[in-house]
């Protein structure tokens, strides 16, 4: 079994005998390319296209069903549709095409060439990509501007109005888009969805599975959008495009073949693999590697707010390495480091506009302070030493290398695009029209009428200076609050080259370039653009807006991208505090949220201090680290059912371990969850497992053997409302095997290397990962052997399983412990 595509079944991807016989002629490893009675034909074992060369409408074929998948689809650029569109008076199809190689493997490429008559149409390129390895589509286009004037493309209607389900049946159709930063994705009960990014849709057509993914592929200039609608006419279709608000400039006498492309794939039947696919070729194209948080981070603002944290004024460079300070005291750094973050958050209404932003100087961020909306506690305290950067770290340099010293990373905050007006005064020339005429305007915070221009060749190498200089002094990392204000719709740029969304971009690939590849960038996307078009350049996207409290919707809106998530992004649901009206939560409650957010998310922000925490939540923290690595998230193994929210997160370890986490979404009231352990994953949310075997199964937080399950049965808990269960699903082996360890929640994954048994030796041997002055409990399934001795560790009985035993390791230095179980 692929452990990254775990759960596909036969009953989900039946595949008629008409088509295996139409297929024998295609390998794996073939593309055809032909022209045939007026149409040409692109095809490989998964997948055809067929393009009508003289009206250009053309069709996708499933060759796997031999089912058209769309059909009597058009390609265009800028066009509308009804009464309104320009048809040419005549139109020259023309087409040519490339075999070569590219970050897919093998692959051949078809440039469809739509040659207007008289008339004001550029060139238009169409081009579609097939691979021998792979089942998706790749589509694109280009423009070759015959004019002597530039044009300016704001949209490349890729596939419009592609007629669908022709001649099937749709059962129990289930739609999901792919979110982006604070945009809700739940699953929905239809077939229709209109969605930036992607679309997913699967359904049954008699009995058999069908699943559609369309979205953007390679991001740099554009959006994407997709539709499956139905018009005024009952008409079903698929519509998917690249588009801008600004557009693209393609000079006179130029020819532009955009960098940007969108992602089909018709194929492959199974939603889940469908999906997981679509991410890992998301983030192959946009060569996404995001830097995984492998510590907690503390956020300075949100501890020192009364609304969501303390009312602890730490949001100060001293105050945050007294944090640190504490933190290491307290043993943190013994597990974990940790990041702190301070916010230097003053607002344009605390000083007539000014703030730091635009200046980015020690001598700023020393001058103001941090203090929300209405500037600091009092104007007068402006330039008097309480600022965001104080003595004895009063310069990002000591500040930075403080926190190193302590062994921690330093992360800080900056507005996209707020310009402090006396930076805009003193740099006109930098601004968006180089108009600085609207100054004088009071506006929200959020809202300046003035803006950088990040389009400049100027502005570009200031802020790629700063970064690195930033990047010297010892940052880490950066939160990019409001980038809303960044998204720039309505032209302005110096570079006229630029559009939109590759001059949003501009603003992360500025800092990334100066800060380097190993720096953690955090884009706050709450409004537009809540787009995948930073892949590559960004870590992290919020999903919620600023709340320290936990519910059943930030978590389904990071577990329901699972198929990006860690892949393309990490996804977290802003800082998360331990206390609720001055009152510690319940146990469970806060285990619950810590659980769901390393299982899903993979960073954890902390908004309570480490003056406030307990021993007993800092202990909880530490059962998170390491962070789980790799490309790989849960599988939400049951949002197909109907739920709102899914209650089965299921990640599968290795062949026969699966790590399982049940939670109930209810805000009150006890309820059952449950799942079966074999089964079609698709219609029941079962975990794919042997419905043959038998499987052990160890609760972490409680530290209980929960029993021995069938695989015909169901794993089931009985959990409070916001309860989770965070479980180790083990298939029974004839010999002695490691159950769970008490030190991670992923149960010896993260805190174990190497363990396996020797049948002929009949030991059981591995290393723990023991941290100093902590009992590290290795758990251990003895399957009927006798346990002899054990090298490296003391063999106690487990409480309440005679035939249970827990390996106990101590140790004064945190290191890696070998030991060997003896059995016979």
């Amino acid at each position: 079994m692929n452990i990254s595509f775990q759960g596909a079944l036969a009953e989900d991807v039946k595949v008629s005998q008409v088509a295996q016989s139409k297929n024998a002629e295609l390998t794996r490893t073939s593309v055809s390319v032909k022209e045939e009675s007026g149409l040409l034909v692109l095809q490989n074992a998964n997948a055809e296209i067929k393009i009508d060369l003289k009206s250009g409408r053309y069709s996708g074929k499933d060759k796997r069903t031999d089912t058209v998948i769309f059909k009597d689809a058009s390609f265009g650029i800028d066009e509308t549709t009804g009464s309104a569109r320009w048809k040419p008076e005549s139109l020259k199809i023309t087409w040519t095409k490339k075999d070569d190689v590219d970050e897919f493997g093998k692959g051949t490429t078809v440039y469809v060439m739509h040659t207007p008559g008289p008339g004001y149409d550029p060139i238009k390129i169409q081009t579609i990509r097939l691979y021998q390895e792979h089942e998706f589509v790749v589509f694109g286009w280009g423009i070759k501007n015959q004019f002597k004037y530039p044009v300016r493309i704001k949209h490349a209607e890729v596939i419009t109005m592609g007629g669908l389900f022709n001649g099937q049946t749709v059962e129990n159709p289930r739609v999901l888009r792919s979110g982006a930063g604070r945009e809700a994705n739940l699953v929905e009960k239809n077939w229709k969805m209109s969605a930036h990014n992607g679309v997913m849709l699967t359904y049954e057509d008699k009995g058999i599975r069908r699943s559609l993914v369309a979205g953007g592929l390679k991001y740099n200039e554009f959006g994407r959008w997709v539709e499956i609608q139905e018009d005024k006419r009952k008409f079903k279709y698929l519509s998917m495009k690249c588009w801008d608000p600004q557009g693209k400039q393609i000079e006179g006498g130029k020819t532009y073949y955009s960098p940007d492309t969108c992602y089909l794939d018709f194929s492959t039947s199974d939603p889940f693999v469908a999906l997981e696919k679509y991410g890992m070729a998301l983030r192959k194209a946009n060569n996404a590697k995001p830097n995984n948080y492998d510590f907690p981070t503390l956020c300075g603002w949100m501890v020192s707010t009364t609304h969501l944290g303390e009312g602890l004024p730490i949001n100060n460079s001293p105050g945050m390495v007294n944090q640190l300070e504490l933190a290491k005291k307290r043993g943190l750094l013994k597990y974990t480091p940790l990041a702190v973050r301070l916010e230097p958050d003053f607002y344009c209404a605390g000083d007539q506009g000014n703030s730091q932003q635009g200046w980015w100087d020690d001598k700023h961020w020393q001058k103001y302070g941090p203090g929300g909306i209405r500037g600091p506690v009092s104007k007068d305290e402006i330039g008097t030493g309480k600022g965001s950067l104080q003595k004895p770290y009063e310069t990002f340099a000591k500040f930075c290398g403080a926190v190193s010293d302590l062994g921690g990373k330093t992360f800080t905050y900056f507005q996209a695009n707020m310009p402090s007006h006396d930076f805009a005064r003193q740099h006109p020339e930098w601004m968006l029209n180089n108009d600085i005429s609207q100054l004088h305007v009071a506006h929200r915070h959020s809202s300046p009428l003035v803006k950088f221009d990040f389009t400049d060749p100027g502005f570009r190498d200031y802020t790629l200076k700063m970064w690195t200089r930033l990047g010297k002094d010892g940052l880490d990392g950066v939160k990019f609050d409001y980038p809303e204000t960044a998204w720039i719709t309505t032209g302005g740029f110096e570079d006229k080259t630029f559009t939109s969304t590759s001059a949003y971009r501009e603003m992360y690939d500025l800092c990334r370039q100066g800060l380097g590849e190993d720096a953690f960038i955090h884009e706050r996307i709450m409004g537009a653009p809540r787009q995948d078009t930073t892949a590559g350049l960004v870590d992290l996207q919020r999903v919620w807006g600023d709340a320290s409290h936990f519910e059943p919707e930030m978590a389904s809106r990071i577990g329901l991208r699972w198929y990006k998530s860690r892949s393309v992004y990490l996804y977290y649901p802003d800082g998360k505090s331990f206390f609720s009206h001055g009152k510690p939560i319940p146990t469970y409650k806060r285990r619950s949220f810590l659980t769901l957010i390393a299982f899903l998310s993979g960073r954890l922000e902390i908004g309570s201090s480490f003056s406030q925490m307990t021993d007993e939540m800092i202990h909880d923290v530490t059962r998170l680290y390491p962070m789980i690595r790799g490309t790989r998230s849960p599988r939400p193994v049951d949002m197909l059912l109907g739920k709102k929210h899914p209650e089965i997160y299921d990640y599968q370890v290795t062949e026969g371990w699966n790590q399982v986490l049940l939670v109930n979404n209810d805000k009150d009231g006890e309820k059952a969850i449950k799942t079966p352990l074999a089964g079609s994953q698709v219609k029941t949310g079962s975990l794919g497992l042997d419905e043959n075997a038998s499987y052990h199964v160890f609760d972490f937080w409680s530290q209980k053997y929960v029993g021995k399950l069938k695989g015909s049965e169901h794993l089931e808990s009985k959990l409070r409302g916001g309860e989770v269960a965070m479980l180790s699903v083990r298939k029974v082996s004839a010999h002695p095997q490691m159950l769970s360890t008490n030190r991670h929640f992923m149960q010896g994954m993260m805190d174990t290397k190497n363990v396996t048994w020797d049948n002929k030796k009949k030991t059981l041997s591995g290393q723990a990962n023991v941290v100093e002055g902590e009992d590290f409990v290795l758990t251990v399934a003895c399957n009927g052997s006798k346990v002899v001795s054990c090298d490296g560790a003391t063999i106690k009985k487990h409480e309440g399983n005679m035939d249970l035993i827990d390996l106990v390791f101590t140790s004064d230095k945190t290191k890696a412990m070998p030991f060997k179980l003896r059995c016979k």
